[in-house]
């Protein structure tokens, strides 16, 4: 048994001669060794709008008939907050946007429902998919979730319409 091993390394070592000496007679010209296929590009990331951007301060201003100043939000990737509000503190609407969490919301929402038969009021023809909890609208627009948050808004559903089809267009693809 200890012969085997010497011989197996002898072998290894004959035919990695082979293999070198018959690549350095060969005729033909190896491909360039020193040229470095280019690595591909990347995509480029798709710059999605700020939730700001979507609503700016004057839209936001127009829709709520008072004068709010619009702060940037946002406390994490992944999603993008505005808070709009006027210099009183009233109104107040907080809008955010989720990307890649719309129908995960909706599923959160679906089985708290199944408890709380009535928790939360459905909004027909904003978006994909919407329902109201309290101050809070939740609009999904295919796997992206729209949060709005209301306070002191008068007729918060019509303003929530309204919010909706301005930010819409702005929304990344």
């Amino acid at each position: 048994m200890m012969r085997f091993k010497p011989l197996v390394a002898a072998a290894t070592l004959g035919a990695l001669a082979v293999l070198l000496s018959a690549g350095c007679n060969s005729a033909k010209k190896p491909a360039n060794v020193d040229a470095v296929a280019p690595a591909p590009k990347a995509a480029e990331p798709v710059k999605q709008a700020s939730a700001c951007e979507m609503v700016t301060q004057s839209e936001m201003s127009a829709i709520l008939g008072v004068a709010v100043a619009a702060k940037d939000t946002t406390h994490s990737a992944g999603e993008t907050t505005c808070t709009y509000s006027a210099p009183s503190g009233f109104p107040t609407v907080q809008m955010e946007v989720d990307w890649g969490d719309g129908e995960a919301a909706m599923g959160a929402f679906a089985m708290l429902n199944r408890n709380e038969p009535g928790i939360g009021n459905p909004y027909d023809g904003v978006g994909d998919q919407a329902v109201a909890i309290g101050p809070t609208l939740m609009i999904r627009m295919g796997e992206d979730l729209m949060k709005l948050v209301f306070s002191g808004v008068d007729d918060a559903p019509a303003k929530a319409r309204k919010i909706f089809q301005t930010a819409k267009p702005r929304l990344s693809p």
